[in-house]
């Protein structure tokens, strides 16, 4: 592995995703917290994803994280098989899956180099990785190899027509960043706007320790957390030639998140969020199919 994937690989073994949204101690208490949270925030999931459409099917997850989407897609009757660039990713999801007792096949594995035979898989999943690999060209070319003739894939990517990325990340976050310099700031805009405490104080060490940065290392910080090392942002266009060789390929895009917002974004409408997160939101998802 080159070293910016092992940079990659160290960040998300050291924070596998979503894991800090729950503090119970007990280990179902602790999952079952985790799931109604990522279904009721990110509700779109179940709607794209279609995790009762593939009974019988060997579905492919690419990047398994904490297991979640996976469970839904073997509860459904799938034959479910997970990898993850990283072994806590993969330990964590093994553990969940045993203690609903549902079956998968789990695997640590670089998807750059993806370690099936060519036609494996009925169906490829995968939400929000891709984008953080060095070679997502690679991946794509390994989904294509291994998917069989007509199978299918379902994946998201970080939308770079969003506003998300032109007026939080580029605008928002630019123009208020210099307001973190003050030890005190961190936890005193969370308290005021009811921000991340633990994020705002990444970004104030990233601050101080590089006040300058190239617009790459600015986006690096500001998809998955202060100390993410790399993230990728894609038009319609860029992932229209990204799975150029695959048939049928569609894209749309969901999700737009209020309490990035502080209160202003929790005072809008339901309706309203949800027509953001349809026409400008953060995840571009995308679809298509392996020609016949």
């Amino acid at each position: 592995m080159s070293a910016h994937i092992q940079d990659v690989r160290a960040f998300w073994n050291a924070h596998p995703c979503n894991s800090r949204y729950s503090t119970q101690p007990d280990r179902h208490a602790y999952f079952d917290e985790l799931e109604q949270r990522r279904y009721r925030v990110e509700w779109h999931i179940p709607i794209v994803a279609q995790f009762d459409q593939f009974r019988d099917r060997d579905v492919l997850e690419i990047g398994c994280g904490m297991g979640a989407d996976g469970l839904q897609f073997a509860r459904h009757g799938a034959h479910y098989t997970g990898i993850d660039l990283t072994p806590a990713a993969v330990e964590i999801s093994q553990e969940r899956f045993a203690l609903y007792g549902v079956p998968g096949r789990f695997q640590v594995a670089n998807a750059e180099e993806m370690p099936f035979p060519d036609a494996s898989f009925d169906h490829i999943y995968s939400f929000g990785v891709i984008h953080v690999s060095p070679n997502t060209e690679a991946i794509v070319r390994h989904m294509y190899r291994v998917l069989r003739p007509g199978g299918t894939f379902c994946v998201m990517v970080y939308n770079q027509t969003s506003i998300n990325y032109y007026l939080e990340i580029l605008f928002l976050r630019k123009l208020f960043r210099p307001l973190l310099y003050p030890s005190f700031m961190p936890a005193l805009l969370a308290r005021l706007l009811g921000l991340d405490e633990y994020t705002l104080q990444g970004h104030r060490e990233r601050l101080l320790s590089k006040p300058k940065m190239t617009p790459q290392e600015w986006l690096n910080i500001n998809t998955d957390g202060p100390y993410c090392p790399y993230s990728k942002v894609y038009t319609r266009e860029g992932v229209l030639e990204l799975f150029k060789n695959f048939a049928d390929v569609r894209t749309d895009v969901w999700y737009f998140e209020p309490s990035h917002w502080s209160f202003l974004g929790n005072m809008l409408p339901a309706g309203v969020v949800r027509f953001l997160g349809r026409h400008w939101g953060w995840h571009r998802m995308v679809y298509g199919r392996k020609p016949l």
